[in-house]
């Protein structure tokens, strides 16, 4: 059985928030199982009366979404606006039904309404909890956390710990074993142990506990899915991480954007493929060696991303896992503020978690510590780059950790660099190092009689110098001729 939700607002002012309910409801795999949403501009062009027909609907609705904003509304011949009449309406018709009530605006605000919406509120205020929203996203949240809250009361969601969850829905066939072949490789290698020489059933039953028996039969926990599920999104519609990157610092213009969902190991490689495409890799001549400098140490990222996959709130349905690249930062976001107990400012050291399971899986690779270590890890991961401290904070009900780039000064990032980002030089001559030093540190383009008059050479050497730089990818060439100029590739 669907529930029932009707949208009452002004239609004139409220326009955009009444669309914006129904988008949060039918934009949603799962919340579009659980409810039908009716707006007044759903009705035909013709038919019955109007206001016949909407209030038929309120009657037939099982939540009734109140939002208002300054104006009242036109006045029918009860004196009451269609808002306020269908508030009415619902209240005779279903004395149990649920009401949603959401306000445009501070409480500042509220005098500067018009007399009827100011009266029109005490009595929603009096007998009522209601939610301010100051834009559409804000609603949207709001929107989402309600009917969410709703479904739960109704028992429709599992009490449990969401990533313990027993699919009863679903069998050992929404199992994919090649990804728990994948991690028991993976497992093996980090932890320096063989393979286990047992089946992919006894490991997941056994071992890591997320096949639960039932009536003979095996069934996949949420977090077995979320691991190693075939199509995990389709049954966890929410396990998503939406990664783009911005033109400036602000979401004004996106240059690339993905969705990316499947398993949680294959989700983690695709955030890496694409944060690898969409951030710099600057390149510096130093002494013998060329030195590759990406803008940000992935490490520090990755980790930001395992403990938004590990630590998110599941139960917001709607609201995935964030990656935002911008100008001079990224940031990591993810649906679930800090657990009670927790301090923002003292975060380091102290580990609790909604999620156990997901948590134990991540600590076989060692993706994961038990000791609360992921914020120290991120810290040093920056620190070694040349790169200041994350920011970790909570905005509304998410945890952001955001990371600070170099900006222009990308090329002082040289100190820590693993041995896999430099290439060994030693075998150039001067003039080619000194030469690299030109094109790669101070971006300068020369030509061949350039190279021969900077480095007091004669142009058959010249030629033969940069030559061998072509040959080696280390430098390009650009036009014919007299006219060819070398330069950073």
């Amino acid at each position: 059985m669907k529930y029932k939700i009707f949208v009452s607002a002004n239609q004139k002012e409220l326009r955009d928030e009444r669309f914006a309910v129904k988008e949060v409801i039918t934009g949603n795999a799962t919340l579009c199982g659980f409810f039908d949403v009716f707006l007044f501009e759903d009705l035909p062009a013709k038919g019955k009366s109007a206001v016949t027909t909407y209030l038929k609907n309120v009657t037939d609705s099982d939540v009734y979404v109140c939002i208002i904003a300054n104006t009242y509304g036109d006045k029918g011949k009860d004196g009451l606006s269609a808002t306020e009449r269908e508030f009415r309406h619902f209240l005779k018709a279903k004395s149990k039904g649920e009401i949603l009530a959401f306000i445009k605006g501070a409480s500042s605000d509220d005098k500067k309404r018009d007399r009827d919406t100011q009266n029109f509120l005490k009595d929603i205020k009096a007998s009522f909890i209601y939610k301010r929203f100051r834009n559409i996203d804000e609603l949207k949240t709001q929107i989402l956390n309600s009917v969410i809250s709703f479904l739960d009361d109704k028992g429709e969601f599992s009490k449990g710990p969401f990533d313990k969850a027993i699919r009863k829905d679903l069998g050992y066939d929404a199992i994919d074993e090649n990804a728990v072949k994948d991690f028991l490789q993976n497992r093996a290698v980090k932890l320096r142990v063989a393979v286990p020489k047992i089946s992919v059933k006894a490991f997941l039953t056994n071992a890591l506990k997320i096949l639960k028996k039932d009536n003979g039969d095996l069934h996949p926990t949420n977090a077995a899915l979320l691991f190693f599920g075939k199509e995990p999104t389709e049954h966890i519609s929410h396990h998503e991480i939406r990664i783009a990157r911005f033109r400036g610092t602000d979401r004004m213009e996106t240059i690339d954007s993905q969705e990316i969902k499947g398993h949680i190991y294959k989700m983690l490689g695709d955030v890496e493929s694409f944060f690898k495409r969409n951030t710099r890799l600057a390149n510096k001549i130093v002494e013998f060696k060329r030195v590759d400098i990406p803008e940000y140490p992935f490490e520090a990222i990755r980790e930001a991303v395992i403990n938004a996959i590990a630590h998110r709130d599941y139960n917001r349905r709607g609201a995935p896992i964030m990656v935002s690249i911008f100008d001079d930062r990224v940031e990591v976001r993810n649906p679930g503020g800090l657990l009670p107990g927790l301090n923002i400012k003292k975060l380091e050291g102290h580990h609790a978690t909604r999620n156990e399971s997901i948590c134990a899986i991540f600590h076989e690779t060692m993706d994961m510590e038990r000791f609360g270590t992921g914020i120290g890890k991120m810290k040093k991961y920056m620190k070694a780059h040349g790169l200041s401290d994350p920011d970790f904070s909570e905005e509304g009900d998410f945890f952001v950790v955001k990371f600070f780039g170099p900006g222009d000064k990308i090329l002082d990032l040289v100190s820590s660099i693993p041995a896999n980002r430099i290439t060994d030089l030693s075998h150039l001559n001067k003039r080619q190092l000194e030469a690299l030093k030109l094109i790669y540190n101070k971006g300068d383009v020369l030509s061949r009689k350039g190279y021969a008059q900077r480095f007091d050479t004669s142009i058959r050497s010249a030629q033969r110098d940069l030559r061998q730089l072509i040959a080696e990818h280390l430098i390009t060439q650009e036009g014919e001729g007299r006219a060819v100029k070398y330069k950073k590739p």
